[in-house]
């Protein structure tokens, strides 16, 4: 068996034909408890940690096949209401047959909510989207980067959606996908250059903050073939390129 990590991915090779792959986050003092930093409904507190891990192992080309949740507060009825957004972000990933567990507090009271949310996925190796760069690409961005209460938590059409990213992952011209974390769109795509052993060519002008954080995951890059941008620029909507990567 053999273990890699790889940007926030660990990947373990099961069998000649099969990976594992792993992603983990972690939130805490966001909630609607007294020593959050940040007021946010519960449920939307489990909605968007999920959706960071479960991003990261989509876009590396894996079907989700466990979540879990380690809740650090008590069931009723923070613990209740993060597991109504973990539901709801799986059911907007078009995710079904998946095995949910987790944990909670029960022996203390707690005065601000944590969580931390593991996602597990298994890929046909030769299918995997991770260090996949066949030849020189086009950086593209999706989603705007936003963090805490610049989402809108009712809908937010600036951000990447599942359709988007589906759409991305299942185009023969996308070698790579990757979604944005906390140290944005730059870093992230360097990291992309560096992973592929290519070299990182950014436009000298771009329409937005490639520095910013993306919070939880509201943006992502992938590396397209050159032959493809125009197919991805006709069919993909709230497409920036951010850059080149050659050799």
């Amino acid at each position: 068996m053999e273990v890699k990590k790889i940007r926030d991915l660990s990947l373990i090779t099961l069998d000649e034909k099969r990976t594992m792959i792993i992603a983990c986050d972690s939130c805490g003092g966001i909630g609607g408890k007294k020593g959050d930093v940040l007021n946010v409904p519960p449920f939307y507190v489990g909605k968007l940690t999920a959706r960071v891990v479960l991003l990261e192992v989509i876009c590396s080309g894996a079907e989700v096949i466990t979540i879990t949740n380690t809740i650090c507060n008590e069931m009723n009825n923070t613990g209740l209401e993060i597991i109504k957004g973990i539901k709801e972000e799986l059911r907007e990933a078009d995710i079904r047959d998946v095995v949910l567990t987790g944990s909670t507090e029960e022996n203390f009271e707690t005065s601000s909510t944590a969580l931390g949310v593991t996602a597990v996925g298994i890929a046909v190796t030769e299918s995997l989207k991770v260090n996949s760069i066949k030849g020189e690409a086009v950086i593209i961005s999706v989603g705007i980067p936003k963090v805490g209460d610049e989402i809108n938590l009712e809908g937010d059409e600036e951000i990447v959606n599942y359709e988007t990213v589906y759409k991305l992952l299942h185009n023969d011209f996308v070698y790579e996908i990757v979604p944005v974390g906390s140290k944005g769109i730059a870093y992230e795509a360097g990291q992309l250059a560096v992973n592929n052993n290519l070299k990182l060519y950014m436009e000298n002008k771009c329409s937005i903050d490639i520095e910013k954080s993306g919070g939880p995951e509201t943006s992502v890059i992938a590396a397209v073939d050159l032959g493809g941008i125009e197919d991805i620029l006709a069919n993909i909507s709230g497409v920036t390129i951010i850059g080149y990567l050659k050799s």
